[in-house]
């Protein structure tokens, strides 16, 4: 069955032009793709307008959305969307435009109202009339004739490897925990998604991969997938394409717990395959259960359509907020749809087959029939994270949470403020747990900054650290720590742009991957003239080493002007965040002692170390810039940075005599005070606390 055969149970009025979901017999649908009716042609080429209509009123799930995209031949393009209602008055539908991606000045206006006609009983071809008007420009009205039912056209091909069972379908009434209105159905793989306007054809495939293609273990990684859907898939390329590769494999390295796996993140265009795998926890008999042979066969077939379901960068129900959204979305925690884990949902696994249709959410579809392509397409827009559709075992959660945070109240960051955050990871069980101490300092420890309209980029610090893993028995409810001073690294500034960006921590740790929830924090727009001319000045590589890397001697033309670009910071935004910043870079190089490599200049070449002598006096202004106010100073340097560099700087200064061992031991007290009024671990305070008594003497 074809989605042009899907039927609605409504009658239609004697208007043609008539609202379908008022129609109680059947007719055909009046949804789905509508092309901008021309005349011959007379527009010059340059000027050549391409546009089409998405129509989402009838048939199955109907999201009430009508869309369109709009091009110009050398002119750009925009998609552009639209919530709508039936108006008996004007006998059509009609909407404001919520979204728009693109040339937006294509569209310029705000409503649409839209008027379709033709087709059975009616006569004539399906047509649907649109007037565009609002936004302070001439009404304009357009025809588009239907040209298919289906919003979007995928291939796909399923390969089985030699000791998995493929399931690509399922008859709906095999089990009886249904809802009991559930049409007794044979659904394919492709049925679930073209009945609901994804027309999915299948084009070739059915190929048994050997087994030894995972290597010798027979246990599946996401390269050896890869490598086999190059030789396996005839549509593999490295290009976006309205194509998918579904592989039904045995079982992952990671173990039985894994059911199912969106693995192409690899190359430049990925989202195109994806895994189920057969001798996983998804096909366990189900203890009690006298159909529990059919339970298992509905789980493999669920979780097809789940993974290819990521492969359109669906996200899972309860995480649409943590990654690259198109639009805002809310999380849907108790969703009935294929993106749900059944065991996540309210009464598990039984009360979420016992309501679902076999069906995404309303936001979901919206996602599918109507999100720009460069989202929607197989191998377009990327995917940051590994969806992977594991067991959530409740008799043994992860004993292991990560968080990313920050020591201020709001995640609100002034123009040009650095950004530092914090990671934490804690012991949340009620047993030990064995860890490495130094986890969150090295490469175990990846970072991702996303945005909404760009693509999510890895954080890369300037220096990663090589440690000899130390094994640490974490306490239960005890955390460690680690600083992230996010907005410079090898990839630029990442977070220098105006806006609201989501960062995610991703730890790999013996246990397995912890990913983090979402940290949103927003950044501010310029609020003075000043910012915006010191911006290009500020965001350059040799200000973000120095500031990362908390202070540098000089000795080269360009970190000495980083140097001077801190100076004219503090002199003409001294009231700014960045300012505490640049002046706890420069205290800190001025007050303790360290070495340069100089050249002799008598003698090209011959290079050598040479201490630096502190110079308290020069440092002490800057102490007093920097930590001055240390409530201020602790919400943009952090808990951890802030301790760690007035512990510097105190043990420093004392070191230079009694001149200045006063201002040490006010600075670590004052320090303390402010640890403990913050409620820092009483343990970090009480250290702090030490070092004041003993610079005291």
């Amino acid at each position: 069955m074809s989605i042009d055969d899907i039927e609605s149970t409504r009658e239609p009025t004697a208007d043609d032009a008539t609202d379908p979901s008022a129609i109680p017999i059947p007719f055909p649908r009046r949804s789905g793709v509508y092309a901008l009716e021309l005349p011959r042609p007379t527009i010059p080429t340059a000027r050549l307008v391409l546009e089409e209509l998405r129509v989402d009123v009838d048939g199955m799930m109907p999201t009430m959305t009508v869309s369109g995209t709009r091009t110009q031949l050398f002119g750009g393009g925009v998609t552009w969307i639209a919530r709508v209602a039936w108006d008996d008055v004007q006998r059509a539908y009609t909407g404001t435009i919520f979204y728009r991606d693109g040339r937006t000045s294509l569209v310029p206006h705000t409503d649409v109202l839209v008027t379709l006609s033709g087709g059975f009983p009616f006569g004539g071809q399906r047509r649907a009339r649109v007037t565009f008007t609002g936004g302070g420009r001439p009404d304009a009205t357009r025809t588009f004739v239907f040209r298919r039912a289906a919003f979007r056209e995928l291939g796909i091909e399923y390969d089985c490897a030699s000791d998995a069972t493929a399931v690509t379908d399922y008859h709906l009434h095999a089990h009886p925990n249904r809802p009991a209105d559930l049409p007794n159905t044979h659904l394919t793989i492709e049925g679930a998604f073209t009945r609901l306007g994804i027309a999915v054809t299948k084009t070739g495939g059915d190929d048994v991969v050997p087994v030894i293609k995972a290597g010798s273990d027979g246990l599946w990684t996401d390269i050896e997938m890869h490598d086999a859907m190059q030789v396996h898939w005839s549509k593999w390329a490295d290009t976006p394409q309205w194509q998918v590769w579904t592989l039904f494999a045995g079982q992952h390295i990671r173990g039985s717990g894994l059911g199912g796996i969106m693995f192409d993140d690899i190359g430049t265009a990925q989202r195109q395959g994806c895994a189920v795998f057969s001798n996983s926890f998804i096909s366990e008999p189900r203890p009690g259960d006298p159909h529990s042979d059919q339970a298992v066969q509905r789980l493999r077939f669920w979780t097809a359509v789940h993974e290819i379901g990521h492969t359109f960068n669906l996200a899972h129900s309860w995480d649409k907020d943590e990654l690259t959204r198109w639009i805002p979305l809310a999380d849907e925690p108790l969703a009935l749809s294929y993106m749900n884990y059944p065991f996540r949902y309210p009464g598990g696994e039984s009360a979420f087959f016992a309501d679902f249709r076999y069906g995404f959410s309303e936001n979901e579809l919206l996602f599918l029939r109507h999100a720009p392509e460069r989202v929607v397409k197989q191998g377009a827009a990327p995917w940051f994270e590994e969806h992977a559709f594991e067991r959530i075992r409740q008799a043994a959660p992860n004993a292991l949470e990560l968080t990313v945070r920050v020591n201020r109240p709001a995640a609100r960051f002034e123009a040009l403020e650095p950004v530092v955050a914090e990671v934490k990871l804690k012991n949340t069980s009620f047993v030990p747990v064995v860890v490495d101490r130094n986890s969150l300092l090295g490469d175990r420890l990846t970072v991702i900054i996303s945005a909404d309209g760009r693509e999510p980029r890895q954080w890369v610090p300037y220096a990663r650290h090589c440690y000899l893993d130390d094994p640490y028995v974490l306490k239960p409810g005890e955390s460690l720590y680690a600083p992230l001073f996010l907005s410079a690294g090898l990839n630029g500034f990442d977070l220098a742009e105006p806006g609201h960006y989501r960062i995610h921590a991703l730890l790999k740790s013996e246990a397995g991957e912890i990913l983090s929830a979402p940290l949103g924090i927003d950044v501010r727009p310029p609020a003075s003239r000043e910012e915006e001319l010191l911006a290009p000045d500020v965001y350059t590589d040799e200000v973000g080493r120095v500031l990362a890397f908390g202070g540098s001697r000089g000795r080269t033309p360009a970190l000495d002007h980083a140097g001077d670009i801190l100076r004219e910071v503090m002199e003409r935004l001294p009231d700014s965040a960045l300012a505490v910043h640049a002046a706890a870079a420069l205290s800190r190089t001025a007050t303790v002692p360290g070495r340069i490599l100089v050249e002799d200049p008598e003698q090209p070449g011959n290079r050598e170390f040479r201490a630096v002598v502190p110079d308290p006096e020069r440092a002490l202004p800057l102490i007093e810039k920097a930590y001055g106010n240390l409530g201020a100073a602790a919400d943009t340097l952090g808990h951890i940075g802030l301790t760690q560099q007035v512990e510097q700087v105190a043990v420093a200064l004392a070191a230079g005599g009694e001149g200045v061992t006063q201002e040490a031991v006010r600075l670590t007290t004052d320090l303390a005070d402010t640890l403990d009024a913050r409620d820092v671990l009483p343990a970090v305070v009480e250290s702090v606390r030490t070092t004041a008594a003993e610079l005291s003497g």
